[in-house]
């Protein structure tokens, strides 16, 4: 009996795991993906993508012309796509024959060939080959970019083949692997591979010349006629032998084919190169086929080369004219900064419209660009970006919340002692004392950054940087990242140049982007940019920040930034890494919102006086509004007012804060109404001092001596040899010990 229960048990046991499995490979099954986007794939046409721009009268509300930009025109070759009646008979027999000779008897799948390459991987000595696989399947290959050596992988493949072969025609499949297939030397389609290695039509392709295209595809390096002639004739007469046998010519066509040589086009190298794309163009391309690989689910390289190769029509939001400009400036760069250590450093910059976060102007690196497909600094390289975050993850954020104002004072003292060095150090190497947020701003006073993080909290910071759509890590919740921008992971120009169009367009922030939308050779829109703004900071909070980013143009770190004699209003941010190996300005116009970023490509600090974006900031926008002799300023909101407070405390003057010892004390500041000060300075008291050393006067200083003055009623923790700037105008410091 008990041995009759573990029967049971057993036999239940295996039945359990069996409709388990079967269940689990059921669930597997029907989430692979069967599908592929035929709207891609059937392209035809012209194989030049073409991109248009708008010549604007009202770039927000997109009024404009649009215009080809027709020196950019983006292409593998300039070849037209052919149709399959149009490609030579003998050229298609050639494919069938080595890579698909029951091409015309499958539904996609060869079965047979399949079972023995499915027999090799299992017991054979290749494991990572499947092999076998049918001119369907190598066409969604193709299309999908997707080489993966899974199971996984193969089964997707084969149901996708299935499923084109019930949408398209077996002629139709041809056309568009022959059209697409890679065949070395950058070069896809056989329309290309003609001219490029023959430098002839299709129809002028002898028998032999189809064998040796037929002959790249099983590998296109080795047998590459033009690197690997050897190769590539002992594969060829492999093709010819196949199209014998399969009666696809006869036997004398065979022997004059086989004993026929191969001429090699003497222009190879300069057919199969196309002109060198602009900045600009490549970001756009890399936006485009990332965009299209995400949509229809197929790889980047696979999307880059429809884009590259599929006539499609792209809509950008380039600004010819500034991008010319911009160029012009870094191709002269050694006119505008100095070289150290007898090598100049790398610099990138970027152009966005800030009301729409389109980008107008790209550059990725100094110099003349001289190749296609190389590293672009303003979208690519990711640095720490200094204090350009400042405004970004401090005080816009804090403003916001309330938390501090354009008022607000804070002790420029260190926050603490590490290891018996005060923490953290200012640029220039010093402390100030009671300075209000602006000024600290103005000159980047890294302490008060630090104490005003405090008051916001991380993670209310990260919570604001992601809003402006800067990327963080868990390893960036702390005040170096944060206050003093030395983000864990580093951020690209783009991205915080493009956080910083809240400030000019009223707290709302978009994706940057380089287009609008494409369409293919048909017209139809295969792509739309979507611009989706998102409310970070209020207007108020925006108008501030500009205010104070003026300050730091007009009388702090930017100083040496004036456009047109002080015509265009300027604001904007300087950072710098630590080491100083990152100088950084990201500035705005009431047109335009500039990022630039130098340094070297192997972090190494850089000595120069004056911060080199600032230098080439003012060169590029100077010949930007060259033309322009009018007042061009920002506009704020009626809800930002002025009211005049004590610059060392922040709050209404009082009889005294003009009477300072330094001077009048008394500044103009710009505050949400409502939050502008309303209580009046308790800091600024009269003092009597004796004016023969200057210290507090008693019983025994002459009365000639004595003279009333006013200090601020201020002490502060000891550090040590530290003193601030501040610290002989306070009453604490005329005290007679």
């Amino acid at each position: 009996m008990i041995k009759k229960k573990k029967i049971y048990l057993i036999f239940f046991v295996l039945i359990s795991l069996l409709l388990a499995l079967t269940l689990g490979f059921i669930i597997y099954f029907f989430t692979l993906n069967r599908e592929i986007d035929l709207s891609l794939i059937k392209m035809g046409g012209t194989s030049v993508t073409k991109i248009y721009y708008f010549d604007y009268e009202d770039r927000k509300n997109r009024i404009g012309k649009e215009k080809e930009l027709k020196e950019e025109e983006i292409f593998l070759n300039k070849r037209e796509w052919t149709s399959i009646y149009d490609i030579p008979k003998d050229l298609v027999n050639a494919f069938i024959a080595v890579e698909d000779k029951r091409f015309y008897s499958h539904n996609g799948v060869d079965w047979l060939r399949t079972g023995k390459a499915i027999s090799n991987y299992i017991f054979g000595k290749d494991k990572n080959s499947f092999g076998g696989s049918t001119i369907t399947q190598q066409l969604i290959k193709n299309l999908t970019g997707d080489n993966q050596t899974t199971v996984k992988r193969k089964i997707e493949e084969i149901l996708r083949a299935i499923n084109l072969e019930t949408k398209l025609s077996k002629n139709e499949i041809l056309e568009l692997y022959l059209n697409v297939v890679y065949l070395s030397e950058n070069c896809y389609g056989v329309g290309s591979g003609a001219e490029i290695y023959f430098g002839k039509e299709l129809s002028d392709l002898t028998l032999s010349e189809c064998a040796s295209l037929a002959s790249i595809v099983k590998s296109p390096s080795k047998y590459n006629p033009y690197t690997n002639s050897e190769n590539n004739i002992e594969r060829r007469n492999v093709v010819l032998k196949e199209m014998l046998n399969q009666e696809k010519i006869s036997y004398n066509e065979y022997q004059e084919a086989i004993n026929s040589s191969i001429e090699i086009n003497e222009n190879i190298e300069s057919e199969n190169k196309s002109g060198v794309y602009s900045w600009f163009t490549e970001a756009l391309v890399d936006e485009v086929s990332n965009d299209l690989a995400k949509k229809n689910k197929i790889s980047k390289e696979s999307a880059r080369r429809l884009v590259l190769k599929g006539g499609f029509n792209i809509y950008s939001t380039i600004d010819p004219n500034l991008q010319k400009e911009v160029e012009k400036v870094y191709i002269d760069y050694k006119k505008y900064v100095l070289p150290e250590n007898g090598k100049y450093f790398e610099s990138s910059c970027v152009i966005i419209d800030p009301y729409t976060s389109d980008i107008l102007a790209i550059v990725g690196g100094i110099g003349e660009k001289s190749s296609n497909m190389i590293f672009n600094r303003a979208t690519s390289a990711k640095r720490p970006p200094g204090s350009v975050l400042k405004p970004l993850s401090v005080y816009a954020p804090a403003i916001e919340k309330n938390l501090i104002t354009y008022a607000t004072v804070f002790d420029d003292t260190p926050c603490e002692i590490k290891n018996g060095t005060p923490w953290p150090k200012n640029s220039p190497n010093r402390y100030r004392g009671l300075v209000p947020v602006y000024y600290a701003v103005e000159h980047s006073i890294n302490t008060v950054a630090v104490k005003a993080l405090e008051l916001l909290g991380v993670n209310n910071s990260i919570n604001f940087l992601n809003k402006f759509m800067v990327n963080t890590s868990e390893k960036d919740k702390n005040s170096s990242s944060l206050a003093l921008g030395q983000l864990t992971n580093g951020e690209s120009l783009l991205n915080i140049t493009n956080a910083y169009s809240a400030f000019c367009n009223k707290g709302q922030v978009s994706a940057p982007k380089t287009y609008l939308y494409v369409t293919d050779n048909f017209g139809n829109v295969i792509l739309n940019k979507e611009t989706e703004e998102k409310q970070v900071i209020s207007r108020e909070t925006a108008d501030i920040m500009t205010k104070m980013l003026q300050n730091v143009v007009e009388n702090g770190t930017a100083s040496i930034i004036n456009l047109n004699n002080n015509q265009i209003s300027v604001a904007g941010k300087t950072g710098t890494s630590s080491n100083n190996e990152d100088r950084w300005f990201i500035g705005y116009t009431p047109d335009y919102l500039c990022g630039i970023w130098c340094g070297y490509d192997k972090p190494s600090p850089i000595y120069a006086s004056k911060n080199p974006s600032c230098v080439l900031f003012n060169e590029i926008f100077n010949n930007i509004y060259k033309d322009i002799n009018e007042k061009n300023e920002f506009s704020f909101s009626s809800n930002v007012i002025t009211k005049d407070f004590c610059f060392d405390s922040g709050k209404e003057e009082n009889s005294g804060c003009n009477k300072d010892m330094r001077g009048n004390r008394v500044v103009t500041g710009y505050f949400k109404r409502g939050t502008e000060p309303h209580s009046e300075c308790d800091l600024h008291k009269e003092v009597v001092i004796d004016i023969s050393d200057g210290m507090e006067a008693n019983l025994f200083t002459p009365i000639f001596n004595k003279r009333k003055v006013y200090l601020i009623n201020y002490s502060r923790k000891d550090f040590g040899n530290i003193k601030t700037l501040d610290s002989d105008y306070t009453i604490e410091s005329r005290k007679r010990k």
